[in-house]
């Protein structure tokens, strides 16, 4: 007898393994420069100030790090609510200040499970005195069946980010 063996293993391909990416749009001006706007993404101090915070959850910021070059990582470390959870991963192309992608991860925290976001793409528009910021959002289906709750909260840190430019 011939046992026959299949590329996938003993076990067929689990279709729930494959990753699916929907992409979700986030677009908003800003009355600010695209310079400024994009230094608020990479440098720890300003990234703290408007993606994490009070109107996010009662957090508190821990270490604040990144390493601002293509295939550089960052890592933010947040207290909610006395749980610590990490926001890490790197940056796939900077072009400043133009664009910006990274792929982002979480972990820790009350649950301890992926959010299902995985790639973070930042493209920033002159418009005379102010700028376009279009946000795309690589989602994985498989691990956020709604991705509404993730648009919303980066709807959220957008507004936030707008309105610490225009103080």
């Amino acid at each position: 007898m011939t046992r026959q063996f299949s590329i996938f293993g003993d076990t067929p391909p689990n279709k729930k393994n494959v990753t699916k990416l929907v992409k979700i749009s986030i677009s908003k001006t800003i009355s600010s420069s695209p310079e400024k706007i994009f230094d608020r993404w990479l440098i720890p101090t300003f990234v703290g100030n408007w993606m994490f915070g009070p109107h996010v959850g009662d957090d508190d910021l821990g270490d604040m790090r990144n390493e601002v070059r293509p295939g550089g990582q960052y890592s933010y470390d947040v207290y909610r609510n006395g749980a610590l959870i990490n926001f890490s991963g790197h940056y796939e192309a900077i072009d400043r200040p133009n664009s910006l992608k990274f792929s982002w991860s979480e972990s820790g925290g009350a649950i301890n499970q992926s959010v299902g976001l995985k790639y973070i793409s930042l493209k920033l528009i002159p418009l005379g005195e102010k700028t376009q910021l279009k946000l795309s959002l690589e989602i994985d289906q498989n691990e956020a069946e709604d991705p509404r709750p993730i648009k919303e909260l980066w709807a959220l840190r957008c507004k936030m980010l707008a309105s610490k430019l225009e103080q």
